[in-house]
Parts: C-alpha cells; sequence; structure tokens
C-alpha cells in the first residue's frame, strides 16, 4: 500500500508470492499437527485429565497457603496461569472440533469436557481472588511490585477489584457449578439445536452457515429471497424452542447481576472490555449523528438497483461487484501480497499461517456457521475457521481473522495474566489488517465498476460496525428491561428486533431480518455479556490505530506492536492515550474514526451521480 510502504522497495520474498512461487495453500486446517487424531486423541484426553487433578491441587493449595510467604504466593501466580494456559487451550481446541463438523460426536463430548473445566477453574480463581482479598494490604502491595510479578501486575489488581463486587466465594463456586448444566447448558442446547437445522433449497438441504452465506452474500437476487424465505420458514416453526433458550440465557445472567447487588446490567460488559461508560456514552452519541448518512447509502442504493425497498438480504449485497468470483488461492496471495506491502513479519506471519494447516476454509456441508480465530497459547499457534464461497467479503473476512492471529503470536510471548485482553481490543489488530485489505483494493481498482465495488465492501463493511451492531445493542438493551419483568414470547422478541432495524434502515427497508435473534450466536454468548457491541468499540478503536499508522508510516510498526502486546496491561483508553496521544471521552476521537465510512460514502455517491 502506498500509504504505507514503497512499492519499489518490495522485497525478494514479496516478488515470488506474485509469482506464484515456493508456495503451498491449504483449505483445511491441521488439528492433528497439535493433538494427534483431534477430538479423538488419546494424548488429549490425558492432558484433559492432568488439567483437572492440576486444579484440584491448586484449591488445595490455596485454602493452606501461608498468607505471609510470598515465594509461595508468587509460585501460585505461575501455577495458576499454566492451568489457565490449557484450560484456555482446550476450550478453544473443543470449539474446533465441534466446528468442523457439527454432527460428529467428538465436539460435544469434548466441549462437555471444556465446559466441565472451565467452571472447576472459574470456581480455583473466585477462591484466588478471596485469597488476594484476604491478604494483608502492605504484604499485597509488596507482591505486586515484585519485578517478576509486574508483567502482569494489572491482571492481579484487577481480579482484586472484581472480587470486591461480587457474592461470598461459596455462593460464587455454587454459581459456577449450577451454570454447568443451566447457563452454559443452554448456551450448548442452542448451539446443539443450530447444527440441526436444515433449510430446503431445492432438492437438497444446506447448514444454517450456508444457507445464511448465502441469502446475505448471493449475487443472485431470486435465490436469496427463495433461500430467506426458507430459513425464515424454519426459524419459525424451532421460534419456541430458541425462545426458550435465550430466555433462560438471559434469565440466568439477570439474576446472578440482581443476587450480586448490580444494578446497571452493563456492568460485566464495561468490566470485560476495560471501558468505562462514559466513554462507551461518547461512542454512541457520535454514531447517532451520524445516522442520516447511512440512509443516504441506503436511498441511493435503491436508486441504483431500480427497486422501492430493500429487503434484509439485499443490504449486504453491493450494488457493484467485481466482475469474476476470486479462488482461496488468489485470495490467500492477495491478503499476504497486502501484508508485506505493510511489514514484512506481518507478510511472513499470514504466509506461515497459511501455508501451514492454520486455516479450515473449505465450503461444504456440516460445517459450522460464522468464523472465528482460536487461541492456543500452550502449542503458541491460532487456528482460523471460515467458510470461503468466493466473494470478496471472504477475503476481507480471512485478512480479519489473520489479524486475530497475529495478535495472539504477539501475546503468546507473554505470561498468560497479561494476555486476558479486552474483548473490544480484541478486534483491533483484525480490524486494522481488514483495512490493509480494503484500502489496498480500492487504490489498485482499475475501471471505475471495479472501484465502485471496492468502495462499497468498505461502506458494508463499516455500516455494519456503525449501524447494525448499535442496532443489536439497543435491542439487547430492551430485552434485558423486558426480560426483567418476565417470559418473552418469540412474537415478542420478534417485535423488538424488528423495531430496532426499524431504527437504523427507516423507511429503506421493508422487510426486517426479524429472526436474526435466533441465527446470530452472540446473542447466546454465556461467557461475554453483550457481545456484540464490543465488535463496534474496537472497530472504531481500530481505525483510529490505523489512521494513526498512515499519518506516521512505516515508523509505526514498533509502536503498534507495543499496543498490541501491552492489551493485556490497559483500559482502552490508556491505550488511546498512550499510543495514540487521544483521549476517548472527546467526541472528537470517535468522529474521526467514523470519518472513512462517512468519506467512502461521500465517494460512492459522487462515483453514481451520473447514474441517476
Amino acid at each position: 500500500m502506498n500509504s504505507f510502504k514503497n512499492n519499489n522497495l518490495l522485497c525478494v520474498k514479496y516478488i515470488k508470492i506474485l509469482k506464484g512461487e515456493d508456495s503451498i495453500i491449504h483449505t483445511n486446517w491441521n488439528l492433528n499437527s497439535l493433538y494427534n487424531n483431534g477430538g479423538k486423541s488419546t494424548e488429549l484426553k490425558k492432558y484433559i485429565d492432568l488439567l483437572s487433578h492440576d486444579l484440584n491441587l491448586l484449591r488445595e493449595r490455596i485454602g493452606k497457603i501461608d498468607q505471609g510467604n510470598s515465594n509461595e504466593i508468587i509460585n501460585l501466580f505461575e501455577s495458576l496461569q499454566m492451568v489457565m494456559s490449557g484450560v484456555s487451550e482446550i476450550e478453544d481446541f473443543s470449539v474446533c472440533v465441534y466446528a468442523e463438523n457439527v454432527k460428529g460426536e467428538e465436539g460435544p463430548l469434548l466441549m462437555n469436557l471444556s465446559s466441565e473445566l472451565k467452571a472447576a477453574l472459574d470456581s480455583v480463581i473466585a477462591d484466588f481472588e478471596l485469597l488476594l482479598m484476604n491478604l494483608p494490604e502492605e504484604f499485597y502491595t509488596e507482591i505486586i511490585n515484585c519485578e517478576v510479578v509486574k508483567p502482569y501486575q494489572f491482571y492481579i489488581e484487577e481480579r482484586k477489584k472484581h472480587a470486591t463486587d461480587k457474592l461470598s466465594m461459596k455462593l460464587e463456586k455454587a454459581i459456577n457449578q449450577l451454570s454447568v448444566s443451566g447457563f452454559v447448558g443452554w448456551e450448548d442446547h442452542y448451539e446443539l439445536m443450530m447444527s440441526r437445522l436444515q433449510i430446503p433449497d431445492g432438492d437438497k438441504y444446506l447448514s444454517i452457515g450456508q444457507a445464511l452465506n448465502q441469502v446475505e452474500f448471493s449475487s443472485d437476487r431470486i435465490k436469496r429471497k427463495k433461500l430467506a424465505k426458507s430459513l425464515n420458514e424454519v426459524c419459525k416453526t424451532n421460534e419456541d424452542i430458541f425462545a426458550s433458550i435465550i430466555n433462560n440465557i438471559t434469565g440466568f445472567r439477570l439474576t446472578t447481576y440482581k443476587l450480586r447487588g448490580w444494578d446497571n446490567p452493563l456492568k460485566q460488559m464495561l468490566d470485560q472490555n476495560r471501558i468505562q461508560e462514559e466513554t462507551l456514552n461518547t461512542m454512541l452519541a457520535a454514531i447517532q449523528e451520524n445516522k442520516g448518512i447511512l440512509h443516504t447509502y441506503l436511498e441511493r442504493k435503491v436508486k441504483i438497483e431500480k427497486k422501492e425497498n430493500l429487503a434484509w438480504y439485499d443490504i449486504l449485497v453491493p450494488s457493484f461487484s467485481p466482475k469474476a468470483t476470486i479462488t482461496y488461492e488468489e485470495a490467500c496471495r492477495l491478503v499476504i501480497t497486502q501484508f508485506y506491502r505493510f511489514d514484512e513479519k506481518l507478510g511472513a506471519f499470514a504466509e506461515n499461517t497459511l501455508q501451514h494447516g492454520w486455516v479450515e476454509a473449505e465450503n461444504r456441508s456440516n460445517k459450522m456457521a460464522g468464523a472465528f480465530c482460536a487461541n492456543l497459547p500452550v502449542s503458541k499457534e491460532s487456528r482460523i475457521f471460515m467458510t470461503f464461497s468466493g466473494n470478496y467479503e471472504d477475503v476481507v473476512t480471512l485478512a480479519h481473522e489473520l489479524g486475530h492471529a497475529y495478535h495472539n503470536s504477539i501475546l503468546q510471548a507473554e505470561p498468560i495474566f497479561a494476555q486476558q485482553k479486552g474483548t473490544s481490543v480484541a478486534e483491533t489488530a483484525s480490524t486494522f489488517t481488514e483495512n490493509l485489505v480494503i484500502d489496498a483494493a480500492i487504490e489498485s481498482a482499475n475501471s471505475k465498476e471495479d472501484k465502485l465495488a471496492r468502495i462499497e465492501t468498505k461502506i458494508i463493511s463499516g455500516m455494519k460496525y456503525i449501524a447494525m451492531l448499535p442496532a443489536l445493542f439497543e435491542f439487547e438493551q430492551k430485552l434485558y428491561q423486558r426480560r426483567a419483568d418476565g417470559i418473552l414470547t418469540a412474537n415478542e422478541i420478534s417485535n423488538l428486533m424488528s423495531t430496532s432495524e426499524k431504527g437504523i434502515y427507516g423507511n429503506t427497508v421493508n422487510e426486517p431480518n426479524t429472526y436474526q435473534w435466533i441465527t446470530l450466536s452472540h446473542l447466546y454468548d454465556t461467557e461475554k455479556a453483550f457481545y456484540n457491541i464490543p465488535y463496534t468499540i474496537g472497530y472504531l478503536f481500530s481505525t483510529a490505530v490505523y489512521g494513526y499508522a498512515k499519518q506516521h508510516g512505516n515508523g509505526f510498526m514498533q509502536k503498534y506492536e507495543g499496543l498490541l502486546r501491552n492489551s493485556g496491561r490497559m483500559t482502552v483508553e490508556e491505550l488511546a492515550s498512550t499510543y495514540l496521544n487521544q483521549d476517548m471521552k472527546d467526541i472528537s476521537f470517535w468522529r474521526a474514526s467514523i470519518k472513512p465510512t462517512l468519506d467512502a460514502i461521500h465517494a460512492y455517491i459522487e462515483l453514481t451521480n451520473d447514474a441517476m
């Protein structure tokens, strides 16, 4: 990308990639290199048993520990980190096993074992937090200022603070134990139900992931409309089951909050994102200011496509599309190329990831819907899951997930306590690499229509974060408000969803995605509360980082790595202040982060004026 590096200075390795030399791209990941025989691995089962054993030993150690012995306390910190790394690895690996074959037996069994380990770890951490609270203040201060502890001092202090906000250790342990068959059990039931849904498509059936991919991104509107109808019919048939699941998840969460005395249902989300409510509200105010420009884009889209209105399955499909689909290998080379143009280390990382079986991209049935990047801190690797169907949005998704993997690689060199980044900051590197690829594609467009297609990709990407996700956040808040008064019917939940969509699309969309509350798995996540708005926070924060990088050129990379490395040691506000010299409570920060999307819409309007 010209903004970052002179194209005349491209390295020999980069030129080889352009020519396709020394490069073998795999469409399937390799889980056996982590644990032989994947989900059936004997080695994996032994490791799970060892972790379970170690968790029991840790519980005993905490109960008997000498609270005046600094060496014993610090050794406990190290032991807990080893177990945390293992539980985290098993958790993400089990999701990988499940995702590659939702009809297999190994995935659900492994996920159940993982849930039990996670519950046991949460119980140990509750004991650990109580220990921190009970340490004499002078001794505690001495401990956290030890040189060996300083790299993860932030985490220790955070855990101590969280402990003061919770119930007694006995009650917190009871909640954790009950959540395995209750709270988390409902999430597991959701995943099971989603894996069983079959969407009719002519004489065949599609998985929910395949159907959503085609409904949202197929260039054939007749096909999109037909599949959307099939999808809605399947959701309608199963709506009462999913209403029961979401009622129980929200109910469990609200009951837990009430027991803890938390009046603000956003408290957990704010803590998990390490962001202050004032900062969040400032961001939402900046988004609200710019709702009109989205309507401008959608109205132009309606005119270009010569329609009276849009349906929900039209919104993510660009009016201008590249003339040809792109193969997975071409997509990989494009991403590697742009990463190398920004920084050789980033390019080399992407190349290594794509060549060594870290990515599952094949388009086939029985795969889980969506995309994710699994972090494997013990193995010090990542695994990327997606379904590549040949459109440019898939290229952006690949770049996004590779950004996550790169962030993981930076943090995996740090103690596991210091790897615990806030939810929204987790999106920093992924959105950065996403922007890198989108902007490079716009710059390299060789025709007006191609340029419009790529600008529209940028608009649609931004629209997700500054319109769709804030609307989902509004839906969630209303859902929790209503759930506090009692059970909601499926129809009531659907009406809430339709109202939220009406708020962002206005009159341009007359057929809302009424059943998005069923198909969006983030609404059923039991580990992370209100797990949609963090993506908006992360997207806009990362856009600010990206803007800073464009201004400061090649010299920014060292600073960028520092930001990623310390993402587990600072709040979002501290990261912005330290590395960007910006105040996130100032609305100008958020306005500047929204501006690239607004600029793309203005460019789109200008380029399409002659079509009116």
